[in-house]
């Protein structure tokens, strides 16, 4: 039975790969425990707003997104987001500190690659977004997660490349944003990876997440390629249950009450 509304002491926001939507986080909240309401935010152009244009700009998409937040729960928050998704949230929490004053309780960056490891893009800004379908379909082969059968149907890439072109071109263009960025994330940061993940690799990669914040860093590695949100889905999400039930953050929600045990 889920938790009633004045029962949930944290609100997890979670943030799909690119070309994803928020049915990657179907029935997260079931096994995260009834203290904690999972919001899965689909971007435009992607799920349940897929008859919006896809957006290829970071303010535009994080003025959507907010817009989307508002208003924004009293209660404590956190974010979760796979691959792209994680820089997207690390974008909103920061617009968030910024014209609210609240910050995230608790950050998960899984399979993404942390912006001081990623290359600027100052040569081809727009390489994404100009690129030959050929090129789009190999870099979705490498990644894996996408079946043969629907790469080669020209009817679901007419469809589906628009807005991957806009999420791939985000990527590609989030790293200026992130160094120039002064003030750092206060909460905790968990950067999770994929034992058989090209993104995990380089371990920096992962570890890099640790400069995104003044306040604790771990690590957590799973096995499974760069898809290992859905094919470890149950061990993410219970470690995610473990990190958001722990003693600190129950103190944080609510002081009178014990914490979680895992």
């Amino acid at each position: 039975m889920p938790a009633r509304h004045a029962d949930v002491a944290l609100t997890l926001y979670c943030l799909p790969y690119a070309g994803g939507n928020a049915a990657t986080y179907r029935g997260w909240g079931a096994l995260l425990g009834p203290r904690i309401e999972c919001v899965a935010l689909d971007l435009p152009g992607h799920g349940r707003l897929r008859a919006t244009p896809a957006l290829a700009d970071w303010p535009a998409l994080i003025d959507a997104l907010l817009a989307n937040l508002d208003p924004l729960p009293t209660r404590p928050f956190a974010f979760f987001g796979h691959s792209m998704g994680a820089l997207v949230a690390l974008e909103l929490a920061h617009a968030i500190r910024e014209r609210h004053g609240r910050e995230p309780l608790w950050f998960g960056a899984s399979a993404c690659v942390a912006p001081r490891e990623r290359e600027l893009n100052d040569e081809h800004p727009s390489h994404w977004l100009a690129c030959s379908t050929a090129e789009m379909v190999a870099e979705l082969r490498r990644l894996g997660g996408t079946p043969d059968e629907l790469l080669a149907d020209a009817e679901f890439l007419d469809l589906a490349l628009p807005a991957l072109r806009a999420d791939f071109h985000l990527c590609a263009n989030q790293t200026r944003r992130a160094r120039e960025r002064s003030i750092r994330l206060g909460c905790p940061i968990w950067s999770f990876g994929g034992t058989d993940d090209s993104v995990s690799e380089r371990n920096e990669n992962l570890s890099a997440w640790r400069h995104e914040t003044t306040g604790g860093f771990h690590q957590r590695m799973l096995e499974g390629g760069h898809f290992f949100v859905e094919t470890a889905r149950e061990q993410v999400i219970r470690d995610i249950a473990a990190a958001l039930h722990a003693p600190a953050f129950a103190t944080a929600t609510h002081a009178d009450e014990p914490a979680y045990p895992y």
